[in-house]
C-alpha cells in the first residue's frame, strides 16, 4: 500500500511537471502581439508609457503603429529585441515603446497596431485611456515620495553604467600646435535616444570639427575591469591661441535609457515571469556630463625668433608667382603666395613683402582650402595681391621670407621666395579694367583726377524769358496743394488700416510664413535637421495665429482645428496640418531622419499654407 502511494504521488508530480512545461512552452513560442500601458488613468500634463510586444519564435516586420491623434508623442518608437534559448529553441521578444502625453481631458481609445509575423498579420487590442484634470500640487508631492526613491535607485544604477569622457592626444603642447579631442560615451545600458544639450565652449582655442560617422559605431572597451560599449559623439581639432593652463569645458548629453520595471513577489509564477525577457521596459531621462580637461600650453621659444614671424606652427611649404612678367603702365598684375601644409592654417598672417614705390599694391584677397585627413588639419591659404605699375621700366620685387615653428624638430624654419622682375612698358593714360574679384573699394578708375575742358563748337540754345503765366508756372503753383491733400487722404487711410490689428496680421500672415520657410530652406540645404524642423514649426504656428486671429496664448491644435473647420477648410488638410505639427515636435527624437523626409516636410508645409490661403480670406 505504501508502494502504491509513492507511485500515485510520483505520477501526480510528473503530470504537473508536464503540464507546467507545456504551459511554459506555449507561452514562449506562440506568436502573440499585445499592447500594454503602465497606467490607464492619467492626469493632464502627465506622461504614460505605451508598449507593443511581439512574443514568439519568429521575427516580425512591417510594424504599423496606430494614429495618436489625441496624444502628443514625446518619444518613440523605441525598439528593443530580446532573445532566449529553451531546450534548443529560440524565443524572440520584440517591443516598440512610446512615451505619450494627453492633449485634452476625456475618455480616449488607442486603436490597434499591426505587424506581420510567420506569414500572418497580427494586431493588438484597442486600449482605453481616461484623462482627468491635473492633480493638486500637494497631492502630487505626497504620492511622489515612493516614486522619488525608486527614481533615485534607477539613477544610481544607470550612473554606474553610463558616463561621458573626453580624451586628448596630448595634455601639453606649444601655442598654435594641434590637439585632437575626442568625446566618447561609455554605456552598459540600452540607450534609446540621445540629444546634445551643451557643446563645450573651448575658450582660448581655435577649433575645427573633424568628421565622425552620423550613425554611432560602437566598439568594446574595458574600464576598471568592466567592459563597456563605446561610441564617438564628437571629435575636434584644437589650436591654442594663448599660453598658460586652458580648460576644455564639459559636454552635456541628455540620454533616454531603457530600464526594466521589476516587481517583488513570493509567488513562483511572478518570480519566473519577472525575468527580463518578460519585464516591462520603460524609458528614463538621464543626463551625463563629461569632466573638464586641463591643457598646459607652452609659449613658443623666443630664442632665434625670426623677424616678422607670422605665428605659423606645424609643417609648411610656400609657393609664389606672378601671373605675367611683362605688362604696361596702369595694367593690373597679380602676385599670388600659396602656403600649404598641416597646422594652424586659418591663423596664418600674410608674409611681409616689400613692393617698389612705382607699383601700387592693394590689400590681398585671402582664400582657404582646408582638408581633414584622419585627425590632422591640412590644406593651404592663398594671398592674392593686385599690383598696378605707374611708370615704365624694370620693377623688382625683392625676395621675402616665411617662417614657421616645426613642432617635431622644436625649431624655427625659414623659407625664401624667389626675386621677381617685372618688365613694364609704356601704356595708355587711362587704366584698363581691373582684375575681377580684387578691389580696393572696387578699384577706383585711374587717370581721372583732372577732367579736361570740352573743346570744339558748343551749341547754346536760349530758353523762354517769361515763367509767369506759363503752364509750368500754374503747375508749380498748385502742385503743393494737390500733394498736401493727397498726403492727408493717404495718412487717414493708412491709420484706418493699421488700427485694425487683426486685419494687418491677416494680410501679412503669408509673407511672414514665406520668410520663415526661406530660412528653413537654408537649414534644409545645410542638412541642419533640428534647426529645420524648428523653423517649419514656427512658420506654421505663426501663420495660423496671424491668419485666424488666434492669440498665441490660446493657440492649440484643437482651437486651430475648430477655427479651420468653421472656415470650410477640407478635413484632410486639417489632419495633415495636425500631423505636421506632431512630426515637428518629436523630430529631435528621430536622429535617423534623412533629407528626403525633410524635403517632404518642406513641400507639405508650403502646400498647407496655399490650401488655407485659398479658403480663408
Amino acid at each position: 500500500m505504501f508502494r502504491n502511494s509513492i507511485t500515485s504521488t510520483t505520477k501526480l508530480r510528473l503530470t504537473l511537471g508536464v503540464f507546467l512545461f507545456v504551459f511554459i512552452s506555449a507561452s514562449l513560442f506562440a506568436q502573440e502581439f499585445t499592447a500594454t500601458v503602465n497606467r490607464n488613468r492619467v492626469a493632464m500634463g502627465e506622461q504614460f508609457e505605451l508598449t507593443f510586444i511581439l512574443n514568439g519564435a519568429g521575427s516580425g516586420k512591417n510594424f504599423r503603429p496606430p494614429a495618436f491623434n489625441d496624444f502628443l508623442t514625446l518619444s518613440g518608437p523605441n525598439q528593443s529585441t530580446n532573445w532566449q534559448f529553451i531546450n534548443g529553441q529560440q524565443s524572440v521578444s520584440i517591443s516598440y515603446g512610446y512615451v505619450l502625453q494627453p492633449r485634452a481631458e476625456g475618455k480616449f481609445t488607442i486603436p490597434s497596431a499591426t505587424i506581420e509575423a510567420s506569414g500572418k498579420t497580427l494586431q493588438t487590442k484597442p486600449i482605453t485611456i481616461v484623462v482627468t484634470k491635473g492633480a493638486q500640487q500637494q497631492q502630487r508631492q505626497s504620492n511622489r515620495g515612493g516614486q522619488q526613491q525608486n527614481d533615485a535607485d534607477v539613477s544610481q544604477q544607470i550612473g554606474d553604467n553610463l558616463f561621458l569622457r573626453v580624451s586628448v592626444d596630448k595634455s601639453k603642447c606649444y601655442q598654435g600646435e594641434q590637439i585632437t579631442a575626442t568625446y566618447k560615451i561609455y554605456t552598459r545600458v540600452n540607450i534609446a535616444n540621445y540629444q546634445l544639450n551643451k557643446v563645450p565652449a573651448l575658450t582660448g582655442f581655435w577649433s575645427e570639427d573633424l568628421e565622425v560617422p552620423k550613425q554611432i559605431q560602437l566598439t568594446n572597451e574595458t574600464v576598471n575591469g568592466k567592459q563597456y560599449r563605446v561610441g564617438v559623439l564628437k571629435k575636434v581639432a584644437l589650436f591654442a591661441q594663448r599660453s598658460g593652463t586652458l580648460t576644455l569645458d564639459p559636454m552635456e548629453v541628455e540620454c533616454v535609457v531603457q530600464v526594466q520595471s521589476r516587481r517583488r513577489s513570493n509567488d513562483i509564477f511572478d518570480q519566473f515571469f519577472n525575468d527580463p525577457f518578460f519585464g516591462n521596459v520603460r524609458n528614463v531621462n538621464y543626463k551625463v556630463v563629461s569632466d573638464p580637461v586641463k591643457i598646459t600650453v607652452q609659449e613658443l621659444p623666443q630664442e632665434n625668433l625670426p623677424i616678422g614671424f607670422p605665428g605659423a606652427v606645424g609643417k609648411f611649404s610656400m609657393e609664389a608667382w606672378l601671373d605675367k612678367k611683362q605688362t604696361k603702365t596702369n595694367e593690373a598684375v597679380t602676385l599670388k603666395i600659396k602656403i600649404s601644409g598641416r597646422g594652424n592654417i586659418k591663423l596664418l598672417d600674410e608674409p611681409a613683402i616689400v613692393i617698389p614705390p612705382d607699383l601700387e599694391k592693394y590689400d590681398p584677397k585671402i582664400s582657404d582650402n582646408i582638408t581633414k585627413q584622419g585627425n590632422l588639419i591640412s590644406g593651404s591659404r592663398t594671398f592674392e595681391y593686385l599690383l598696378i605699375p605707374r611708370h615704365a621700366g624694370e620693377q623688382k620685387i625683392a625676395s621675402f621670407l616665411f617662417s614657421y615653428f616645426d613642432v617635431d624638430k622644436k625649431t624655427y624654419v625659414t623659407i625664401n621666395s624667389p626675386e621677381f622682375v617685372l618688365s613694364v612698358g609704356k601704356g595708355t593714360e587711362l587704366a584698363s579694367a581691373p582684375v575681377s574679384g580684387i578691389s580696393k573699394e572696387d578699384v577706383k578708375l585711374l587717370g581721372e583726377d583732372i577732367r579736361f575742358i570740352k573743346s570744339g563748337g558748343v551749341n547754346l540754345q536760349r530758353r523762354g524769358e517769361r515763367l509767369f503765366g506759363s503752364p509750368l508756372f500754374y503747375a508749380l503753383s498748385f502742385s503743393p496743394i494737390i500733394l498736401f491733400v493727397g498726403f492727408v487722404m493717404f495718412m487717414r487711410k493708412r491709420d484706418k488700416m493699421l488700427g485694425d490689428v487683426l486685419a494687418v496680421r491677416n494680410r501679412k500672415a503669408r509673407k511672414m510664413a514665406q520668410q520663415r520657410l526661406s530660412v528653413a530652406k537654408k537649414h534644409l540645404s545645410a542638412q541642419k535637421r533640428e534647426e529645420f524642423y524648428n523653423e517649419v514649426a514656427r512658420a506654421l504656428w505663426g501663420y495660423v495665429s496671424d491668419k485666424l486671429g488666434i492669440p498665441p496664448s490660446d493657440l492649440t491644435i484643437d482651437t486651430v482645428r475648430s477655427s479651420l473647420e468653421q472656415r470650410g477648410v477640407p478635413v484632410e488638410s486639417i489632419s495633415k496640418l495636425a500631423s505636421t505639427f506632431e512630426q515637428c515636435e518629436y523630430a529631435r527624437f528621430a536622429p535617423s531622419s534623412d533629407s528626403s523626409q525633410m524635403d517632404s516636410m518642406y513641400n507639405e508645409a508650403v502646400s498647407l499654407i496655399s490650401t488655407i490661403e485659398d479658403h480663408v480670406r
